[in-house]
């Protein structure tokens, strides 16, 4: 057997080569690019690590001024000691080392001249130093300001400290300087619980540059200079900067800070730690660069004699083709040479294969034809029954869906009705035991019963506010629109919310220009936009801001087609936005119902938003939340907008007492004790009454009783009505005046939940103030009771 030519010798040696450099050529450019990108990653980490630093120092520095603000708070409480406001330094000397003890500082008072007063540390009695830093302390007299220190040696503990000073006033002088100290270890600690990584160093550094606390090597450095480069570039309130720490560790620092004292918190990452796992990463690509190449050129040498030794075989024996013959097996694995195999020696065969398949497919085509009409028809029913089967399935769906849906309705009555029954109850034990305290004490001649009086009507009083609350939940409260200004409304509110709020939470207020007029029950809006104030304040516990916007605003079809019950046109939009916690997802889904409260037990009935959503619903509007946890709350309630021209209503004004007259009334109540303490309300009131237990009597007394002024009825009653009888009663007294009281108003006098015009309506139950003023009202030219 002759070897291979010198031009198969050369195809040999070139495949060889090609695949060599193939397998090279693959793998440079993937270490190139795993190069590149650990170059990026390690530019990434250290990009990390300057946000990281900075958010670092940001939150440290927060967490020294809550700690500061929390001492601070306390001492302005001390500042207000009625000790002090009696010059009573031995009595306040016992209430400052009660307070030290609960702060963890050290409490001191000087005099206006750093003489030391009251010291905490040590017993009362003992000879007191001068103060440390006189010059603060006439800083903080002539100023009137609050003062946080350096870094000072205290002048009764001989040890670094530093010192929080307010002034104390009485009379309008500065009388006082107290101060709070507390060592730097407690300043260390709290940057050691800021949990950033071990080797991480944190220093807080004062105005004058000195170290105050560390959270490593404390003892070491504080009370020594920060580094030059730490101060070159600390200059700002916050930034990043690549420098040197006190110990010389190369670092990438953040700082912030403190919006208290003023003191820089730096927080500084070693660049060892960044750069590290770059660079043992670039020794381990490298370690696999070099053994790649070598598994390269092994491999690119087999897969060269696994491809050359069949293609010479299949050279060979390529002659046997002219004369007919088939090639010798070569038994070659790689699949291209197999298949180039089979094509060179069974060309013949292949073209065979392909005619009696032709045949087949001819034959299969015309047997479908023939069996097409059948399986058509068999297509068809087993369609039709599974269709019927759908259809069955879909029906029961549906009965399964309505009995889940009655059941989901059982559970909302259900937890209605518990709420309603438990709130009442807690109410209900209030009137009836403040009740029974008061016949005993009463029937043993005592007189200071106020008290009890006062809890059962402040028990009665909530019931009914409850009350109130589940009508406007249910939308059937009585309404009584009016065209109003909400901008004006807003405005003669932000007083009363302030006070409300406290002083932890600012108030602000945007109200649009050229505000359109919305038609709906001022007092029912005050209301709700004073619940959405209450729930705003509590949801910001450490205080924060409330901001009322007003604006106008148009729902088109896009917003209602995802939200039910909206009709698209113009409202008044009122945005009410917190700062506060805010709400998750299941608390979003069930802020509306009755009952469901977030707050702590007696801290809440859980029915002030759903007050609020009904009332805007019963008004025509539209109510809806943005909240995420930790970024606050807005609630917008979008208002209908009145169409048109005329001047906003007059806002309510309350009364300033008890109004009183003289007038003949006539009550007409069928419950008889109702009827008996109304009457007696009214004759205390200085009013001559008549009463009647239904219309029959009333009309008798009307048509012969000429000195009646005023009908104050019932609407709810058998037989006849309290709205018939005052339709009746004005066909015999034209001017008669005609005032309307029920506990539920059904469809006497309220359509739609609006109050029908000319309508006076009183609300049971209603406290004797509340039926004083609205009688004195009606009598003096209030509406009539004309529909």
């Amino acid at each position: 057997m002759t070897g291979p030519s010198p031009a198969a010798r050369r195809s040999e040696w070139s495949i060889r080569l090609l695949l060599a450099f193939l397998g090279i050529g693959l793998l440079v450019p993937t270490l190139i690019f795993a190069g590149i990108l650990l170059w990026r990653i390690g530019n990434l980490e250290a990009e990390r690590t300057r946000i990281t630093v900075l958010e670092s120092a940001r939150r440290t520095a927060l967490a020294i001024d809550r700690s500061l603000g929390s001492i601070l708070g306390a001492m302005q409480v001390l500042t207000t000691s009625a000790n002090l406001a009696r010059g009573d330094l031995q009595a306040f000397h016992r209430q400052a080392v009660e307070a030290s003890a609960v702060l963890g500082v050290n409490v001191s008072l000087r005099g206006t001249d750093s003489q030391q007063l009251v010291n905490a540390r040590l017993p009362w009695g003992t000879p007191l130093p001068m103060g440390s830093d006189p010059a603060t302390d006439r800083a903080v007299v002539q100023q009137r300001t609050i003062a946080v220190s350096d870094l000072v040696i205290g002048a009764t503990a001989g040890e670094p400290i530093i010192v929080i000073t307010l002034p104390v006033t009485l009379n309008g002088q500065v009388t006082y300087l107290l101060s709070a100290s507390l060592n730097s270890d407690r300043l260390s600690q709290i940057l050691r619980e800021q949990g950033v990584p071990q080797d991480w160093i944190i220093a807080a550094v004062d105005r004058r540059g000195t170290i105050i606390a560390r959270n490593v090597e404390t003892e070491r450095f504080v009370g020594q200079p920060a580094t030059a480069d730490l101060q070159a570039n600390t200059g700002g309130q916050e930034g990043v900067w690549t420098g040197t720490a006190r110990d010389g560790t190369p670092v990438i620092a953040g700082y912030a800070r403190s919006r208290v004292s003023d003191w820089r918190l730096a927080v500084g990452g070693p660049i060892s730690s960044v750069r590290a796992p770059i660079a043992f990463s670039l020794q381990y690509l490298l370690l696999i660069g070099i053994v790649g190449v070598v598994a390269s050129v092994l491999l690119a040498l087999w897969l060269a004699r696994l491809v050359s030794r069949p293609l010479a075989a299949l050279a060979s024996g390529s002659g046997r083709l002219v004369h007919g013959e088939g090639l010798p097996p070569v038994g070659s694995r790689v699949s291209e040479i197999a298949r180039l195999e089979q094509s060179l020696g069974a060309a013949a065969l292949a073209i065979a294969e392909r005619r009696r398949e032709r045949d087949r497919a001819l034959a299969d085509v015309q047997a479908l034809n023939q069996t097409l009409e059948a399986r058509v028809a068999e297509r068809t029913a087993e369609l039709s029954t599974a269709n019927t089967a759908l259809r069955e399935e879909m029906a029961g769906r549906a009965r399964t869906e309505a009995q889940l849906r009655q059941l989901q309705k059982m559970e909302a009555v259900g937890q209605l009705t518990g709420g309603i029954a438990h709130d009442f109850n807690n109410m209900l034990a209030v009137i009836i035991s403040s009740l029974n305290l008061l016949q005993r004490r009463l029937a043993r001649g005592e007189t200071d019963v106020g008290r009890l009086a006062d809890a059962a009507l402040e028990g009665a009083q909530r019931a009914a506010s409850l009350t109130q609350r589940l009508l406007a939940f249910s939308r059937q409260q009585a309404l009584s629109p009016a065209v109003i200004d909400v901008n004006r409304l807003v405005g003669t509110m932000s007083e009363m919310l302030s006070r409300t709020l406290g002083e932890t939470v600012r108030l602000e207020t945007v109200l649009a220009g050229g505000l359109w007029k919305a038609h709906v029950d001022p007092g029912q809006l005050e209301s709700a936009i004073l619940n959405l104030a209450v729930n705003a304040r509590d949801a910001m516990p450490e205080g924060g801001r409330l901001t009322i916007e007003t604006a106008n605003a148009y729902l088109d079809d896009g917003y209602v087609a995802t939200h039910a019950d909206v009709v698209p046109g113009q409202y008044v939009l009122i945005a009410v936005t917190d700062t506060g916690t805010g709400m998750d997802a299941d608390v979003l889904a069930k802020a509306f119902e009755p009952f469901f409260t977030t707050k702590p037990v007696g801290r809440g009935t859980g029915l002030g938003l759903s007050q609020v959503y009904g009332f805007v619903k019963q008004s025509g509007g539209h109510i809806k939340i943005y909240s995420e946890p930790g970024h606050g709350t807005t609630m917008k309630l979008y208002l209908p907008r009145h169409q048109m021209d005329g001047e906003p209503a007059a806002l309510p004004i309350l009364p300033s007492g008890t109004s009183t007259g003289t007038e003949t009334v006539l009550v007409v109540e069928d419950d008889d004790r109702v009827r008996m303490t109304t009457v007696e309300a009214l004759v205390d009131l200085g009013y001559t009454v008549l009463a009647a237990d239904g219309a029959a009597a009333a009309l008798t007394l009307i048509e012969t009783r000429p000195e009646i002024a005023l009908l104050f009825t019932d609407i709810v009653m058998p037989e006849v009505n309290g709205r018939k009888l005052a339709d009746a009663a004005l066909k015999l007294r034209p001017d008669l005046k005609v005032l309307f009281t029920t506990g539920y108003t059904r469809n006497a006098v309220v359509h739609n939940g609006v109050l029908d015009h000319g309508v006076e309506l009183l609300g049971k139950p209603f406290t004797i103030q509340q039926l004083a003023a609205k009688v004195r009202h009606v009598l003096d030219g209030g509406r009539d009771g004309e529909g």
